[in-house]
């Protein structure tokens, strides 16, 4: 191909930019996920990547976002407020489009990960810096679908905070606290919501341990790959930290 060039994430080697498309792995949920997003660009939502559909290869082809997109550990300008407020606002505008699809749902879909309960949107599963396009130092566009599943706004927000504050066992509590409740008060979350944060968040993790264990043993070299980095025991050190400061967290982000 021409002007083939490889993209960095987690799946190295595998995704590159050609042209002004982005070519990576498709997977059996990969058409399921190229009807949302094209349902999404025909409600106006161009914040997500178009998809062109399927190659020869079995490889999907969707446009590209253009933007700076960040991996851990995060540069300063990606841990002040204005990103913190730039990042909900886009999550939530994100969920305003993807709750218009659940009506559409037959069941049927296959999706990466299992549904999660009250299903209010598609969650969009991994909203994360690394999955989030950069323009003009605000959250702009939103990639990478693979874990596209029906489920909570909640489910969403809470892993979105636990990556963008971010809400780690490294970081100062009071500050986390600050920024979450930063998080929550510029999307709208209510009191009743902010009461369950901590426990969907813990219950969150733990079904990402679940999963990453369930297909490392299924072979998935990605994931094994993972384990041997120690994120299983980075996010059991994080699930630690949450329980034991749930409380003083629960106290400090209500409205």
């Amino acid at each position: 191909m021409n002007n083939k060039e490889e993209l960095t994430g987690g799946r190295i080697g595998k995704i590159h930019k050609v042209e002004e498309t982005v070519v990576r792995p498709s997977n059996k949920w990969t058409k399921n996920v190229h009807c949302f997003l094209q349902f999404l660009h025909e409600e106006g939502a161009d914040f997500v990547p178009k998809p062109y559909g399927i190659n020869e290869k079995e490889e999907e082809i969707l446009s590209f976002m253009p933007g700076d997109v960040f991996h851990y550990p995060l540069p300063d300008k990606l841990l002040t407020d204005s990103m913190i407020v730039s990042s909900s606002k886009l999550l939530l505008k994100f969920h305003k489009f993807s709750e218009r699809y659940v009506s559409r749902l037959t069941n049927d879909e296959q999706w990466m990960l299992s549904a999660s309960y009250p299903i209010e949107v598609m969650c969009h599963g991994d909203f994360a810096p690394y999955n989030v396009t950069i323009v003009n130092n605000e959250a702009a566009g939103i990639i990478d679908f693979d874990t596209l599943h029906p489920g909570s706004k909640m489910w969403d927000i809470s892993y979105a905070i636990y990556r963008w504050v971010p809400f780690d066992s490294h970081g100062n509590l009071k500050e986390q606290i600050r920024k979450t409740k930063l998080f929550l008060d510029t999307y709208g979350v209510d009191s009743e919501s902010r009461n369950s944060l901590i426990g969907i968040l813990i219950k969150r993790l733990k079904n990402l341990m679940n999963f990453m264990q369930s297909e490392a043993s299924n072979g998935n070299k990605d994931f094994q790959l993972h384990i041997e980095e120690g994120h299983l025991q980075l996010y059991q050190t994080d699930i630690d930290y949450l329980r034991r400061n749930e409380e003083e967290i629960t106290q400090g982000i209500k409205s």
